[in-house]
């Protein structure tokens, strides 16, 4: 992105804010991009088919093509093809899971829920037990960004502007009649869709993969939800357990690393939720959320 480029950016991002933050949720419709969105056939680097099933096949892909200015070459095209039945599998998991911690829809986006012990009301079980149930299919995406950035020699930053640029891409859409307002993360590389915390949560899985790590950033004053890098980033950081974590935008494209606009500093409420997608060596969700339960708590979706 050009000076020019960055400057309309911010311009018009800061003036998004100072309005109602749900109203204009896609940031990226406001760019000026001197070049047009890559197509199937724009020249660049294609990184291939990501089918989980292996079997599944290619025409059931979603297909991708973005641009990366910050990066050379700066196009990439990459091509993700979920089977229908592990689809529903995903949904199901999502579904079950919401019902084991009672979960209760009270609309505009508010919603309750009984935490079970060990979780607090950031809902960071919620988290990794979606990341959990959608490990093994987002397994052949991260497969083939990690072949990507082995063949590029991209160091991290480098790595994370690559898989950050794929996320920023995916069209913004408030999940409907989904438990906790979430789409899970395979459903959003599935469907080409997602809101803040989804889309930030599928970014935060393929970091993993590349050894990178983040965290999820939430506020509640705000309704919004970031990701958060640890990297040696310009940009505005936030402390957690004496590391720093720069500021990741997911739902505009071009954002780069450690922006955030200063009206979603005032209040500043941030606050990191850790998701720790390895602890359970391969077990499933259901292992986190049983047991007694500790009282219903109330919730609210980000809603940018």
């Amino acid at each position: 992105m050009n000076r020019g480029q960055t400057s309309v950016f911010y311009a018009v991002l800061l003036l998004f804010v100072s309005g109602c933050c749900c109203a204009f949720p896609d940031l990226s419709s406001f760019l000026i991009e001197d070049d047009p969105e890559p197509t199937d056939t724009t020249p660049g680097v294609d990184l291939g088919l990501a089918a989980f099933p292996a079997t599944t096949p290619e025409v059931q892909a979603t297909k991708y093509a973005w641009r990366d200015k910050r990066l050379e070459p700066s196009v990439y095209r990459a091509r993700y093809a979920l089977g229908t039945s592990e689809q529903a599998a995903v949904d199901e998991a999502h579904r079950a899971l919401a019902k084991r911690v009672k979960f209760k829809d009270q609309g505009n986006g508010n919603f309750r829920w009984t935490p079970p012990p060990g979780c607090n009301v950031n809902m960071q079980c919620i988290f990794e037990a979606l990341a959990e149930d959608s490990r093994d299919e987002v397994e052949p995406l991260a497969t083939r960004f990690k072949a990507r950035v082995r063949e590029a020699k991209l160091d991290p930053t480098q790595a994370t502007e690559l898989v950050m640029s794929y996320v920023q891409a995916i069209p913004y859409e408030i999940p409907k009649d989904r438990p906790f307002g979430l789409l899970p993360p395979a459903l959003v590389a599935a469907q080409k869709k997602g809101d803040c915390d989804s889309k930030a949560l599928l970014l935060l899985m393929l970091l993993d993969s590349l050894g990178i790590e983040s965290v999820l950033l939430n506020s509640d004053a705000h309704r919004h939800a970031m990701l958060g890098v640890n990297l040696p980033a310009q940009g505005t950081k936030i402390k957690h357990e004496g590391r720093s974590y720069a500021f990741v935008e997911t739902t505009a494209k071009n954002a780069p690393i450690g922006w955030i606009s200063k009206e979603l500093l005032t209040p500043n409420d941030w606050i990191v939720v850790p998701v720790d997608i390895h602890k359970r060596d391969g077990a499933k969700s259901s292992s986190v959320v049983t047991g007694k339960a500790t009282e219903e708590v109330p919730g609210r979706k980000p809603r940018k």
